[in-house]
């Protein structure tokens, strides 16, 4: 935070962001900035000494704040994810409501790739095109169980799964460890594909010769980019687990019978997502036939 600060809960925040780095550096800056200002905000108004003594009020007064401040949608709900994971930190993960509606915060402007899936045959020609077994294991990862590319790079198959539960501990964003249960044979195929190609109960995707995962990521990246999977082909690796959701939701809803709210709150949480409105930014609005193109 550079200089030393006067205000006891950033002193505190200090501690707790140490405490917890378990997302990207310019991530981890956003949020202590964010975060920040809220202590800012609560000092000003109510002289608040400890995060511990956090309320509703609190948090009302900073949401209010933050709209009055206009700073745009797009920056409200970044703040909002910070506090979100700020409360969820010190215990008070219900002060913050999940939906940003329930705040009166509506959804910004966002680029969006919702219903943006990847055909059988385009996939098999990605995968035909990648030399590396361990590359074409995080692909199907990504497209069999929606794992993020970090998320299927730190994957540990002989760990993290128990033969019918698939845990996703490293490389979750924020932090958060996440479960999903086998539902098709494919699932497993390919979890038994990555098997063979580690080494032992902590071996993951990422070669161990490789001494930084940074350095991994851009090798991979580059591989990617030559199989036509990347921003200039119009497809990129988080399209697989776009496809993943999409098909999930078409099945649980078409041939399970489950409404779209129960069937969106099951994908949601199988994709790491505690709001089932972000799931939006996966799958195209009801009706339109994109949705189900996987």
């Amino acid at each position: 935070m550079g200089e030393i600060p006067s205000l006891p809960l950033e002193r505190q925040l200090i501690s707790i962001l140490a405490a917890n780095r378990e997302d990207a550096y310019n991530t981890q800056r956003a949020r202590a900035s964010a975060l920040k200002g809220a202590a800012t905000m609560l000092h000003e108004k109510f002289g608040l000494q400890k995060w511990a003594n956090l309320k509703a009020k609190h948090i009302e007064h900073v949401v209010e704040r933050l709209k009055a401040e206009d700073a745009g949608k797009r920056s409200i709900q970044g703040k909002l994810t910070h506090l979100r994971w700020l409360v969820r930190k010190i215990g008070k993960a219900n002060l913050v409501p999940r939906s940003n509606a329930e705040l009166d915060v509506e959804p910004g402007p966002r680029k969006t790739r919702a219903g943006k899936t990847i055909s059988d045959e385009l996939l098999g020609t990605i995968l035909g095109a990648v030399e590396d077994p361990r590359l074409r294991a995080a692909i199907k990862l990504g497209r069999y169980l929606g794992m993020r590319f970090r998320e299927a790079m730190l994957f540990r198959p002989w760990r993290d799964f128990d033969g019918e539960r698939v845990w996703m501990k490293r490389g979750t964003k924020g932090g958060r460890p996440r479960y999903l249960f086998l539902h098709n044979a494919k699932q497993r195929e390919v979890i038994e594909e990555a098997r063979a190609l580690v080494g032992g109960a902590e071996g993951s995707l990422t070669p161990p010769e490789w001494k930084t995962f940074d350095s991994w990521r851009q090798h991979c990246y580059h591989v990617f980019r030559k199989a036509g999977l990347g921003q200039e082909t119009d497809t990129v690796f988080h399209d697989t687990r776009r496809t993943f959701a999409c098909e999930r939701m078409k099945y649980l809803m078409e041939i399970r019978g489950r409404s779209r709210e129960d069937a969106a709150a099951l994908v949601a949480r199988e994709l790491g997502h505690g709001r089932t409105e972000i799931l939006e930014w996966y799958i195209a609005p009801e009706g339109d036939d994109t949705r189900a193109a996987a």
